[in-house]
């Protein structure tokens, strides 16, 4: 794929490569090296818009963004126009451009408490949140899938409602919630979608490499991708899909990782955190199976940043 600018309402981005927001993943460090990568977007980790109302505890180190905050969209998820927009028109969301919403999550937590992809239980719902967000002067995204069941393609009813409600772009991810992250995207119903509305659709699933990213791009005429696992398993994709030149090593990267998140958390906790990355930044390097055990004992970061520095 080339990548390209992208307008979204009459806000321009430098590049149609974005990240999608992943709970547990994409905080404040994530987010930091992957826009020095080269990614137009990142999306925070996706926030309650009641626990924001109601100064939920960690509700705020979510959206952090430091510097960054131009290039980030939060994203907020609910099921009550009236939270939702409260929400967009909070002091915490004041300084972010773009507030997208979530529509996708499949997760049973969020699932049962009628959220996320919930909501595409109900599209007429759906609406009266979009268009509640919209009021609230901010501009709206949203993030969604393509049904709920396997044969579901809600994708263009949903793209179509969302542009009628004032929606500014729509991120499709192209499974239904049953199959969560697994089996290759439906191309057709992302196709079909940007078919059938004018402002633009972002195609996200099954993404890990450069031919993947082609290959979206090519079956579904999508205006841009973005990025989820495979930005994990591949810090440096999208450096390439980007062109953005980056100096960084894979321990370079790492590294500087544990520091970004030593500078917002208590240092057992980052040791404890950066457990859950060492899949994604390990897989299939050869012979570092005592390397990732000691990481995974150790609850000092110096000692990790250590081991790493020797081993990788």
């Amino acid at each position: 794929m080339k990548a390209s600018k992208l307008s979204i309402n009459d806000l321009s981005i430098k590049n149609n490569v974005f990240i999608a927001p992943i709970a547990g993943y994409t905080d404040y460090a994530i987010r930091k090296l992957q826009l020095e990568c080269g990614a137009g977007l990142v999306f925070t980790e996706l926030v309650s818009a009641k626990g924001l109302i109601y100064k939920s505890a960690g509700t705020n180190e979510l959206l952090y963004s430091g510097s960054d905050i131009d290039n980030t969209v939060a994203q907020i998820f609910g099921s009550e126009a009236y939270y939702m927009r409260s929400a967009c028109e909070s002091e915490e969301l004041a300084p972010f451009k773009i507030i997208d919403i979530n529509m996708g999550c499949p997760v049973p937590k969020v699932y049962k408490n009628g959220e996320g992809s919930a909501l595409l239980n109900n599209l007429k719902k759906a609406e009266l949140i979009i268009k509640a967000c919209v009021k609230s002067g901010k501009t709206i995204t949203v993030k969604t899938r393509i049904g709920l069941k396997r044969g579901d393609d809600f994708a263009s009813e949903f793209a179509k409602m969302a542009e009628d409600a004032g929606a500014s772009m729509v991120t499709i991810h192209g499974r239904v919630r049953e199959d969560y992250y697994s089996g290759e995207p439906n191309f057709d119903a992302i196709y079909k979608a940007k078919k059938s509305v004018n402002i633009p659709i972002i195609a996200n699933g099954g993404i890990f490499t450069k031919e993947d990213a082609d290959k979206m791009l090519d079956r579904t005429g999508a205006d841009g991708v973005m990025l989820a696992r495979g930005a994990l398993s591949d810090p440096f994709l999208v450096s390439q899909l980007t062109e953005t030149k980056c100096d960084k090593t894979l321990k370079d990267y790492i590294i500087e990782h544990i520091c970004l998140m030593r500078e917002r958390k208590p240092d057992k906790k980052v040791a404890i955190e950066f457990r859950k990355f060492v899949p994604y930044y390990f897989k299939g390097v050869a012979g570092i199976k005592d390397l990732k055990l000691k990481i995974y004992q150790s609850e000092n970061t110096d000692e990790i940043i250590e081991l790493i520095d020797k081993n990788l």
